[in-house]
């Protein structure tokens, strides 16, 4: 059954993909996309990690693994927003440019201001952050294998739109590259 504190952290996704689905509208054209079994690969991930954060499993998936704790749902709920907030910042900054799945746009530019200066793949953290969060407030077992799907759909998203960015932006990128890492700022 889920209680009311869950409902906070379910809000808050919930906002952000209304938001996502809205500024989706306002894309550039593709010039070149991600093959359908990519992206079919990459949402399985996703949606089975949040699949295992909201849906309240039993047995071995619900293993406490933190001790429940007001503050400790409070905790997640606060790096939930933040990461989720994150992501919003970068989206916005990001513009025409963004999508959904790995694509080179028509006149694509290679942003490297405002959250892009901190990491290379500021919505992907801000994601990655949130389901940290999320799976903090909740503290079970679910939660951490939650995280480490949705780290392997960003890690190998993140691989795949590296070589394609190379390709598009040559130098300019790979110079990027040295001075920006892609997650975590100054580690990964």
């Amino acid at each position: 059954m889920v209680e009311l504190k869950d409902w906070a952290i379910l809000l808050l996704w919930a906002i952000f993909y209304a938001y996502w689905g809205l500024a989706a509208r306002s894309v550039a054209r593709s010039q070149r996309g991600e093959a359908t079994g990519s992206r079919v690969l990459h949402m399985v991930l996703i949606v089975s990690a949040f699949a295992l954060v909201f849906v309240p499993w039993p047995g071995v998936l619900a293993y406490p693994l933190l001790a429940p704790s007001p503050l400790l749902f409070w905790v997640g709920l606060a790096v939930q927003a933040l990461g989720l907030g994150f992501a919003v910042w970068a989206r916005v900054h990001l513009g025409l440019n963004w999508s959904g799945s790995i694509t080179v746009k028509h006149d694509h530019e290679l942003i490297r201001s405002g959250p892009y200066g901190i990491v290379r793949h500021p919505i992907y953290t801000g994601i990655i952050v949130g389901i940290i969060g999320s799976a903090v407030a909740f503290g079970q077992l679910r939660g951490l294998i939650a995280i480490i799907l949705v780290l392997a759909a960003y890690l190998r998203k993140i691989r795949i739109e590296e070589r394609w960015l190379v390709e598009q932006f040559g130098p300019d990128y790979t110079t990027y590259q040295r001075e920006v890492k892609s997650l975590i700022p100054f580690v990964l």
